[in-house]
């Protein structure tokens, strides 16, 4: 059976409520798939990717001029790869995203400018410290680290690690992943959440992850109502926004408006879903969440108060 459309879907809206115009039909169904989508965490949203970090670069020099965001590079092997890396001489400076790179010429353009004193011939390192997620990513399910066997925890927020870590000066493996910032607009329009993975990996590794996805609206080019979201139930949400229409005006009445009839509407509506729900649970119970603290905390990494080369780092007393 052919799946129904969302341009079928609206113009049944249409048939039975003649009074509202195409847009506010296609208004109706496009807010119940939302409401639907935003309501738990589908399995049919859950998907997978990777992280990739590549060997961190720290061949030749740069010459930096403060207040300037061009970086020159002396003896370097810049390719263009290094565009949304990061870049830096020491820890005792800010980290910059690499906006450009001029490949003929050596020069990076920085997204801020730089901060430090005027130097020449100084060492610098670029390396992957911000990841930008999908453009349907929602929210992360889990992100692993294969190479350890271990899952990097979520909820450490910027804030913590400045506590810990104020300097970045922490490298190897990655323990946290944090949320950070939104990135560029010139790498993203509109510009998706950057995420921070902490203590700085500058050696090839890669961090698979599984996330919650946002599907796309219904009257985006290309996309179609998921297999797992009938036309029915949106069809049911939509003829109980149309009763509850009284019309455009006093003059223009909605011949379809009838808050009885929107109630029947909504309660179909609800059961659909509700029917969706328990044949989601069936496929994959996304919802379950364990509470036995040997099931929490060991698979996840070891924070900063667990290793010895943090302890040794900061001004610790007991």
């Amino acid at each position: 059976m052919a799946l129904s459309t969302y341009s079928e879907l609206w113009r049944q809206v249409r048939l039975r409520c003649p009074a509202a115009s195409p847009f506010l039909c296609q208004e109706w169904i496009q807010y119940r798939f939302r409401n639907i989508v935003e309501r738990r965490q589908w399995s049919w949203l859950i998907k997978n990717g990777q992280f990739i970090v590549s060997n961190a670069v720290t061949t030749g020099t740069v010459n930096v001029t403060r207040g300037d965001a061009s970086v020159a590079g002396v003896g370097t092997a810049w390719d263009g790869s290094e565009v949304t890396k990061q870049f830096r001489p020491s820890y005792t400076y800010p980290i910059y995203t690499i906006l450009d790179v001029d490949v003929p010429g050596q020069v990076l353009t920085l997204d801020e400018v730089y901060g430090g004193p005027t130097q020449t011939s100084l060492g610098y390192t670029i390396w992957q410290a911000y990841f930008t997620v999908p453009s349907d990513f929602h929210k992360f399910t889990t992100v692993v680290d294969p190479a350890f066997n271990w899952q990097l925890w979520l909820q450490i927020q910027q804030p913590e690690i400045n506590m810990w870590d104020a300097q970045r000066s922490n490298q190897g493996t990655s323990w946290v992943v944090s949320p950070y910032d939104y990135c560029n607009q010139a790498f993203a329009d509109p510009p998706l959440p950057r995420y921070e993975f902490w203590p700085h990996t500058f050696i090839d590794r890669v961090y698979p992850f599984l996330y919650e996805s946002r599907p796309p609206d219904l009257n985006d080019a290309g996309a179609a109502l998921p297999r797992y979201v009938t036309g029915d139930v949106l069809l049911e949400g939509a003829l109980a926004d149309a009763a509850r229409w009284p019309g455009p005006s006093k003059d223009r009445p909605n011949p379809y408006f009838n808050l009885g009839l929107a109630t029947h509407h909504e309660q179909r509506f609800l059961d659909q879903v509700y029917r969706m729900e328990v044949q989601d649970d069936e496929v994959a119970d996304t919802m379950v969440n364990y509470g036995s603290p040997s099931m929490g905390t060991m698979p996840f990494a070891p924070l900063p108060w667990a290793d010895a080369k943090w302890l040794q780092n900061h001004a610790v007393s007991w």
